[in-house]
């Protein structure tokens, strides 16, 4: 993948994908909260029935805490992805402050 000029490293695209897998991240932690609120009404609705109740709040933390890891990868994930396209940026700036032109004979 190549930035505009066709050399070196396509940093903003870099730059867009990591920040769009930020914002991915946040939401997991809406949903996260979602699926609590749902269990919850769904427990209160089925009180009578308490092994629907305890299997509902076991199965909750389950997910909520798959939902938790799966935010903190996903933004790491999209973190790692910025950080690489500054570091291939200043790459690129570095290689290319001692070429001089390219077309110098």
């Amino acid at each position: 993948m190549c930035d505009q000029d066709g050399i070196g490293v396509d940093t903003s695209g870099a730059d867009r994908a990591g920040a769009e897998t930020v914002t991915l991240a946040a939401r997991y932690a809406s949903i996260a909260q979602d699926f609590r609120t749902e269990i919850s009404l769904m427990g209160q609705a089925s009180l009578n029935e308490m092994p629907v109740v305890s299997g509902a709040e076991d199965y909750c933390a389950n997910i909520v805490g798959s939902l938790v890891h799966l935010q903190v990868h996903t933004g790491a994930l999209g973190d790692n992805a910025q950080d690489g396209a500054g570091a291939a940026r200043a790459a690129d700036l570095q290689a290319g402050a001692g070429m001089g032109s390219s077309y110098a004979i």
